[in-house]
């Protein structure tokens, strides 16, 4: 059990330092293509980072007060999690086929970034809610 806890905050400060380390990254890279480095959005990274953490944090403390023994996940819950995964892998593949023909019988020849972006943040949304919904069912 202590192993367990040692590698969940060594995971989560590696988790921590990476999002830190690619905030500045990309900081840097707006400051560089910009000429101007602006320290108020490092600043501004680093509360965020470590707001997202005392969130992280209260809700395993709150869950942990709640509910201390019982698991959030069991055999029955694996199972619909993977028949979920599995079905909304299949409409999303048939479904992404399905917008590619029609827009090439339509006579579509490019499809722009930002029109992808879109159509990859909805799929992501919906994917994840049904995952949230699929979780509850047990």
């Amino acid at each position: 059990m202590k192993t367990n806890k040692k590698w969940f905050w060594l995971a989560f400060v590696v988790i921590l330092i990476c999002m830190q380390i690619g905030g500045a990254l990309g900081i840097y890279i707006i400051g560089r293509e910009e000429g101007v480095f602006d320290y108020s959005l490092l600043l501004s990274m680093f509360q965020g980072t470590l707001g997202g953490l005392v969130i992280v944090l209260l809700f395993i403390f709150y869950r942990k007060k709640r509910k201390p023994k019982l698991p959030e996940f069991d055999e029955r819950s694996m199972l619909l999690m993977k028949r979920y995964f599995l079905g909304a892998l299949y409409v999303v593949f048939i479904g992404s086929a399905a917008i590619v023909v029609t827009l090439g019988f339509l006579g579509v020849k490019t499809v722009e970034v930002g029109m992808l972006a879109v159509y990859l943040s909805i799929l992501f949304i919906v994917v994840g809610m049904g995952a949230l919904v699929t979780a509850r069912l047990y």
